[in-house]
Order: C-alpha cells, then sequence, then structure tokens
C-alpha cells in the first residue's frame, strides 16, 4: 500500500503564548519532555511505513520543519502556504501534489501540535483505517471522550457499537449541558482532526462539494510534482494568487459535513489537543502534590500543589500557590490560574497592540 501521510503545520497556536509564538509555534517547542511536538507526529507514523511524510505549513517556518525532518531517516517534502487559508486549501493543496508524484496514494492526515500516549494503539487504529480508506471511504478517527469537553468538536456515528461505523453528523463546539447529553449518549466523540482517505477519493468530493477551490487550483494542472512543491519566483507567484482568492474554510465543515461515505473509528489512544496550559496536564506526569514540568531541573515547587512550570532558559520557583501556570520564553513571562487558561488569547492582543 502507497501511504503518504500529510502533516498539517502551520498554525501559530497562540493559545499557548508566550512558549507558542509567530516565529515559533508550538509543533517545534518540547512541551512533553520526550521532543517536540512534530518530532513526536512523524515518529509515531514511522512503523506504517511510509513512502515519505508530507508537510504542509506556512514558508516562514520551512527551515524549522526542515529541522525536524532531518532527525529522521524518511524521504520528507514541504509545502509552503503563501498565507493560512484553513484546512481545507491544505488538503486540496496537498493531494493535488501527490496526484501527481504517486497517482492515487492513501493520505493520512493529522494535526503537528497533538500528543499521543498510546503509541502501538494509534499505529494499530491507523492500520484499520487504511483498510477502510481501500474502499473508498472518508475515515475519520473519533476520540472516546473522558468528560464533557465544550471546546472540541464532536462527530456523531449512528451505530453505538462496532470499531468501524458509519457517521450520522459532525456536530460544533456545544455549551455545557449539551456536551454533558452526547457523553451520556454513547455515541458521540470528539473530533481529533485525523483523517484518512485515498487521493482519488477527497480529490472526487472536492469536486463535488467545494468547485470554487478545484477552480482556484486549477493552475496547478499544468505543473508537475516537483515543480507544485517549488517556491521559486515564477511558481511563487502563482500560489499567492491561489491562496488569495480561495475561500477560507475547514475540511470538516467543507466536505466531511456533507460527504456521504464517510465512517469513523473510535479511539482511545491517550490523545490530547494542547489547546491550553491547562491541557499541557494531560501529557506530563505530576509529582506528589500535582506540580508538572517537562524540565525539573528548571522548576521548583515549596508548599504548592496542582502547579506547571515550563522555562526556556530561566529557573522558576513556585512557593505557597494552587492551580497555577507560569511561562518563561521569548523574553515573555505569563502567569495564570489554570481555569482561566483560554483567557491567554486576551494577553496577546494586548501584547499586539503595544508592540
Amino acid at each position: 500500500m502507497n501511504i503518504i501521510p500529510v502533516i498539517m503545520a502551520g498554525g501559530a497556536g497562540t493559545r499557548l503564548w508566550p512558549l507558542s509564538r509567530d516565529d515559533k509555534p508550538k509543533q517545534y517547542h518540547n512541551l512533553s519532555g520526550e521532543g517536540t511536538l512534530l518530532e513526536g507526529t512523524i515518529a509515531r507514523l514511522l512503523p506504517l511505513d511510509p513512502d515519505e511524510v508530507l508537510i504542509v505549513t506556512s514558508k516562514k517556518y520551512d527551515t524549522l520543519t526542515a529541522n525536524e525532518l532531518c532527525k529522521f531517516d524518511v524521504k520528507g517534502t514541504i509545502l509552503c502556504e503563501p498565507r493560512p487559508r484553513n484546512t481545507a486549501a491544505a488538503v486540496l493543496y496537498a493531494a493535488l501534489y501527490l496526484r501527481k508524484l504517486a497517482g492515487d496514494p492513501t493520505m493520512i492526515i493529522l494535526p503537528a501540535d497533538h500528543f499521543i500516549k498510546k503509541k502501538d494503539e494509534f499505529v494499530r487504529i491507523m492500520k484499520m483505517a487504511l483498510k477502510q480508506a481501500e474502499k473508498g471511504s472518508l475515515v475519520t478517527v473519533g476520540i472516546k471522550p473522558t468528560y464533557p469537553e465544550t471546546g472540541y468538536g464532536y462527530i456523531k456515528s449512528v451505530e453505538e457499537s462496532g470499531e468501524i461505523r458509519v457517521v450520522d453528523r459532525f456536530v460544533e463546539k456545544p455549551d455545557l449541558e449539551k456536551a454533558k447529553q452526547y457523553i451520556d449518549s454513547g455515541n458521540y466523540y470528539w473530533n481529533s482532526g485525523i483523517f484518512i482517505w485515498k487521493t482519488s477519493a477527497i480529490l472526487k468530493a472536492f469536486e463535488k462539494l467545494l468547485p470554487g477551490h478545484v477552480k482556484a487550483f486549477a493552475p496547478f494542472d499544468r505543473l508537475n510534482a516537483e515543480e507544485i512543491a517549488s517556491d521559486n519566483e515564477e511558481i511563487w507567484k502563482i500560489k499567492k494568487e491561489i491562496f488569495d482568492s480561495v475561500e477560507p474554510i475547514s475540511v470538516d465543515f467543507g466536505i466531511l459535513e456533507n460527504s456521504d461515505n464517510r465512517v469513523l473509528i473510535p479511539a482511545d489512544i491517550g490523545w490530547a489537543d494542547l489547546g491550553s496550559w491547562k491541557a499541557i496536564d494531560d501529557i506530563l506526569d505530576p509529582d506528589a502534590e500535582g506540580n508538572r514540568s517537562p524540565d525539573m531541573d528548571k522548576a521548583i515547587f515549596v508548599e504548592s500543589d496542582n502547579c506547571s512550570v515550563f522555562s526556556e532558559n530561566l529557573r522558576i520557583s513556585v512557593v505557597g500557590l494552587s492551580n497555577i501556570v507560569v511561562i518563561e520564553a521569548g523574553g515573555e513571562i505569563l502567569v495564570i490560574d489554570k481555569d482561566s487558561a483560554q483567557d491567554v488569547r486576551k494577553v496577546v492582543e494586548i501584547v499586539k497592540k503595544k508592540a
């Protein structure tokens, strides 16, 4: 089977400011103590024996991405976007390149900035998904919810049991009451953003459901794979015109919510989205008092509990506090209550105004 993972690595991750910054987003940081998030994403794909790894990212992260690829003995290609236009454009960009490169490989679409603890189970789920994709299905991986999260989208399956399920519908981020109902129902799953399909299947879906995207990318029809991957002046001008004109829309909303050949595989893989500083607790082991840091040499906790420290350069001491996160990075220091983690974006907006 011809397998080519497509890793989405273009996001800025402002909710993890100041460690995750516009010049170096969270996927290029070691948040777990086990390597960068992008490094971990590539590593867990290698047991699937991919033909190569394709990474879609911003031009300004080209060098950072190349440095991560150099850590592995696997062929890698970087497709640079002139500007972010959400995941539908990124997926179509990759699919058109892969059609020219390899005909009809099976694509594994996944974000660069997620953390997965159960790597063997991830591989098992992927192998199951690859078999379903061979049948022409658009496969989604649904995460079994462990609590009523309001920050994730959900996927509802028709069946309430079985490892392969027909998708009923995608649902937007719910309020707390709806999230509790979803948990109780037993057939709602967190949308992981991990998708598996044949290149031909997703291109057919684009032609039917997002013809405007297909029209915008029509200049790629006269280019070969090497040219599509190129960033020379002439090609870059073509790409800029495409990305300037294409509608910003997610592949979930534009394709998957309206497709009729969708299946879901429920997964318990120790998945963490890492969308806030509070969420980082999911990937770090606590000490006896519940305190955490990816580098305990840079953290001192005295009479404190349930606190976390992330530091690029300095040693940080936390005394007499509870439920606090302290971050030092990029010449900035952030101290927040974990329950206010979603408000970091407000700080970023203020910082930008003061710049």
